[in-house]
């Protein structure tokens, strides 16, 4: 019998072949460098800065959460909070024993995502290698992004969400048939991030402005706006599947914490309030985006080619922007970090066409020179900003260049948690010679949460932790009722919100630790107020 001809494969495939498989290797070399520069920056120091106020209930509710999941699964709501960032630290605690640090590995993994998410949306907008890079770079080392991507907070997350959502939506215009199924997954993402954070709301312009981004005349106007109305709709479902519990209702009981209602806002005045909160928002996106980053987009509106889809970043990120600018009374500048997507898209995209067309100019000297000059200048003055930034965090987080309303936030007042793991680490020490009642200031929030979280897995057999509430004036007779079983006393009070007066009108209480914040700002105290106690 012959022999069979030996089959003979197309060099052609099998060059083809070998590229893709390149391709593939060196993207999966890159993205492995990538993760490996953005853990060597964002893990040191990462739990340096003391607990915050909200960063010590979140973790505090994923601790319950992890002791009787039947009872506190969605306890967040209690709080008008939605509660996939506490389902998630449920899952980080498991694996991570320190419990600051694993609530804000949660974030740092959602700012890696975010890392990509950005490089990958620049990208889809015709942004060459260099853009993507410069988003990708901004997105790990500029403070806005860098700090919130190591604070165990909703914020973060929320926004990588809505990037996912939004890299989805656009996606459908060169998805052609599959369109609806992007749409489907833009809708689920946005879903997610109501899950989050009942903000993600705001996005909406945003989704909905990200068609014509990319649009072709092909694609007609009512096919964008059904597709914009279906991934609400889709994201809106997802939140709604709450309704379920009948704690879903207490979700919008605290809105009028943070913005003003009608009258109120008649009564303060809708220009003053407009023009302290732009001030606010302006102020906050110089300082941590840094000023020549921030201010990028703008030149993008005198790049001819480039100008439509500037101004629609532009207008997406001021319709985020508009409703607490409009309505805001309390403005944290973490409310404000998804504005920071679409600035930091347009930024990059201007900077990678101004330094293309600064290389076209190098046969004319004099605009070469002034062009790279003011590159060389701009880069300097960002880069020395975000490395300032982020080895002040590696080494004394309280003296970071923060807002004043951030730095009281973080590192002056009593929602800072200095001292708080100090005065539990010497809790835990001395209860194993003597049974210990503990009172402090506040009943949630850094104390008694902070206390509490960092005793969550320890052998609290001879400890009580309570919280008394603020200003401390007097101890509750209820808890003196429950201290009588304790050998010892303790309280655990910010100076500030101290108004018994211990060292003047209780000779017999004794200061036994104090834990300063920086100069000028409260100290965390801890008093030995068993004589006080044990007298009624």
């Amino acid at each position: 019998m012959a022999d069979e001809p030996a089959l003979v494969s197309d060099p052609k495939s099998a060059l083809q072949s070998r590229a893709v498989k390149k391709t593939a290797l060196l993207s999966a070399i890159g993205l492995l460098t990538l993760l490996g520069g953005y853990l060597l920056l964002h893990l040191p120091s990462l739990t340096l800065l003391p607990v915050f106020a909200d960063e010590a209930i979140y973790i505090r509710w994923a601790q319950l959460i992890l002791d009787d999941w039947q009872q506190y699964l969605f306890f967040p709501l209690n709080d008008g909070k939605t509660p996939l960032f506490v389902w998630l630290t449920v899952g980080a605690l498991k694996l991570v024993a320190d419990p600051l640090a694993a609530g804000r590995l949660i974030s740092v993994a959602a700012g890696f995502g975010q890392v990509w998410l950005t490089g990958q949306i620049v990208k889809k907008l015709g942004g060459k290698t260099l853009a993507v890079g410069i988003a990708m770079a901004a997105t790990m080392i500029l403070p806005f992004w860098y700090f919130y991507h190591r604070m165990a907070l909703m914020d973060g997350l929320l926004t990588a969400f809505l990037s996912l959502s939004w890299l989805y939506v656009l996606n459908t215009v060169n998805a052609k048939k599959l369109a609806w199924r992007s749409i489907i997954v833009a809708g689920l993402f946005f879903g997610l991030a109501l899950l989050t954070k009942i903000p993600a709301l705001l996005f909406t312009p945003t989704l909905l402005l990200a068609p014509f981004l990319v649009r072709t005349k092909k694609i007609p106007l009512s096919t964008i706006l059904s597709w914009g109305a279906a991934t609400l709709l889709i994201g809106i479902g997802v939140f709604l599947s709450l309704k379920l519990h009948p704690a879903f209702g207490q979700l919008f009981n605290r809105g009028n914490d943070f913005l003003y209602s009608i009258s109120e806002l008649r009564e303060q005045g809708l220009w003053r309030v407009m023009m302290v909160n732009s001030r606010a928002v302006i102020a906050a996106l110089g300082l941590y985006l840094t000023w020549p980053f921030f201010l990028l987009p703008l030149g993008g509106l005198f790049q001819d080619r480039w100008r439509r889809k500037h101004l629609l970043l532009l207008l997406s990120a001021a319709g985020f922007l508009a409703p607490i600018i409009l309505l805001g009374k309390t403005i944290y500048p973490r409310y404000f970090l998804p504005a920071a997507v679409p600035l930091t898209v347009s930024a990059s995209l201007t900077f990678g066409q101004f330094f293309a067309h600064t290389q076209k100019l190098i046969k004319k000297p004099f605009p070469f020179f002034m062009r790279s000059a003011f590159i060389v200048l701009g880069l300097t003055a960002v880069l020395s900003t975000a490395l300032e930034f982020i080895f002040i965090s590696w080494q004394n987080p309280s003296y970071l260049p923060l807002t004043s309303i951030d730095q009281t936030q973080y590192v002056r007042e009593w929602s800072s948690g200095t001292g708080v793991k100090e005065a539990t680490d010497l809790l835990l020490e001395k209860s194993q010679a003597h049974s210990i009642a503990v009172a402090t200031e506040g009943f949630f929030g850094t104390l008694p949460d902070g206390m509490l979280m960092y005793l969550h897995n320890q052998d609290v057999t001879n400890i009580l932790v309570e919280g008394i509430g603020q200003p401390v004036v007097a101890i509750p007779a209820s808890f003196t009722a429950k201290a009588q079983h304790y050998e010892q006393v303790w309280l655990v009070v910010n100076d500030h919100r101290e108004e018994m007066k211990l060292n003047e009108n209780y000779l017999d209480s004794l200061l036994i630790a104090w834990y300063c914040r920086i100069p000028g700002a409260p100290c965390l105290q801890v008093w030995d107020i068993t004589s006080l106690v044990k007298s009624e």
